[in-house]
């Protein structure tokens, strides 16, 4: 296994690195937005797409990595007010937290709406009581500036995959451009004394 995944690398580096297989400038910009463009001397173009990905990837990653300590901080806090296991929650216990003062509060509430299967069971670890509803407005807020922050670094994400797309498209558009060996316009005068232009472009296919 330790093998195929070091073949593995090595034919990606050529492929990446090498001399051949040649890499069309478009896959090299999907890959890396500015690469295809940098690699057809087209520099100022490459370095709008390489800050643009460079911001985005520091802000994704900003955004993921306060999101996560906002989210220890709201994880701590409501064990030391609510009396909290952390262990082993997931999203939607964070959020009923927040939403009701204790578990039997979110019971009886499901109850009523006979909503069985979203009921907590008693005694395993899934009990909380907050202290004050002070406290529980403070961690709904905190979990709510946590949950804020993960969004962006969504949204942040798929900036990332369009700056590839567009990258790509330019890398082909550049391609495309540079077969162009001759481009012509000739002015048309007509009897009436209506005019046009005609646009000739000659390429090397």
């Amino acid at each position: 296994m330790h093998k195929k995944k070091s073949l593995t690398f090595i034919l990606i580096m050529g492929l990446l690195f090498g001399g051949s297989p040649k890499i069309h400038p478009m896959v090299k910009s999907a890959i890396l937005p500015g690469w295809g463009e940098s690699s057809m001397q087209n520099t100022k173009r490459a370095r709008i797409f390489r800050l643009t990905e460079i911001t985005m990837l520091t802000a994704c990653i900003s955004s993921y990595t306060f999101s996560g300590i906002k989210a220890k901080n709201y994880e701590s806090y409501a064990v030391e007010h609510a009396g909290v296991n952390p262990m082993g929650k997931d999203h939607k216990y964070w959020v009923d937290m927040g939403n009701y003062s204790s578990m039997d509060d979110h019971n009886d509430e499901h109850l009523r709406f006979r909503d069985i299967d979203d009921l907590y069971p008693e005694n395993e670890g899934w009990d909380w009581t907050w202290d004050s509803d002070k406290n529980k407005t403070t961690f709904e807020t905190m979990r709510i500036g946590s949950d804020k922050l993960a969004l962006r670094g969504k949204f942040i994400i798929g900036g990332l995959i369009v700056n590839h797309i567009v990258s790509a498209i330019d890398a082909l558009y550049l391609t495309r451009l540079e077969k162009i060996n001759s481009i012509s316009m000739i002015p048309i005068i007509e009897r009436d004394g209506s005019y046009s232009v005609s646009l000739k472009i000659g390429l090397d296919l």
